[in-house]
């Protein structure tokens, strides 16, 4: 039992929202699985969720995405210009982490960061049955041998049908076009999705991604985070 269930008679349902929470992984460091979980987190609260939408930084790292939001107010729940409140828990469990959210009816987008096979257990949970798991990977060859252990556990526990398979191109060289093809056929019906990201200079440069800098996305990137919002509302 977790202690946001502790005392409160039973377990704690999701907000009535059309959008489900979210919980993103990365099948390595480095893939963008920060700023996707973020982004994500900003379209909704810019289209949908208002300040409903939180993103919660549950990857144990240090990281700076509340300077690159350019979130500001109480350090406890950062918020950006979008309303997104962005709330630290390097620390705690991603059970409790959306359970404490659910509490005050926000819909969160959990960065789990690189633990996939660490988070399984929680995503396998009733308590997180009504979440979408996000799996990010790196479209280069050693980042994919590195994820098959990591969509073989995946699969083995039932979780890889609810999850929405995220290829994120961080090198403009790469292509993930041929690759996002080459998945999709083989994992049609073990998957819920794939979505491919282009590689987005804005991100490339590692700065701000507030909404300023949101302006200069390309209309390939905005159709990807549209696709991976829409993937994620109840059906």
């Amino acid at each position: 039992m977790t202690e946001d269930m502790q005392g409160h008679g039973g377990p704690i349902p999701p907000p009535s929202n059309s959008e489900r929470s979210v919980v993103v992984c990365g099948t390595a460091g480095g893939v963008g699985t920060s700023v996707i979980s973020a982004l994500l987190a900003e379209y909704r609260a810019s289209t949908s969720l208002s300040g409903a939408s939180w993103w919660v930084d549950a990857a144990g790292n240090d990281g700076d995405l509340h300077q690159r939001l350019r979130a500001t107010g109480d350090e406890a729940l950062l918020r950006t210009a979008a309303g997104t409140g962005l709330l630290p828990a390097p620390e705690a469990a991603i059970t409790d982490v959306v359970l404490h959210t659910w509490r005050f009816g926000a819909v969160p987008v959990v960065d789990a960061g690189a633990r996939p096979l660490t988070a399984l257990p929680e995503l396998c949970s009733p308590d997180l049955a009504d979440v979408t798991p996000v799996l990010v990977v790196g479209p280069r060859p050693d980042l994919l041998n590195r994820s098959r252990e990591v969509f073989s556990e995946w699969e083995h526990a039932g979780v890889l049908r609810r999850t929405i398979v995220v290829i994120c191109c961080q090198v403009p060289t790469l292509n993930h076009q041929a690759l996002t093809g080459m998945l999709t056929d083989a994992v049609t019906g073990e998957v819920a999705g794939v979505i491919g990201l282009d590689y987005e200079p804005v991100l490339g440069a590692g700065t701000a991604l507030d909404n300023a800098a949101q302006q200069g996305f390309s209309p390939a990137t905005r159709q990807s985070i549209h696709d991976l919002a829409a993937a994620t509302v109840r059906r």
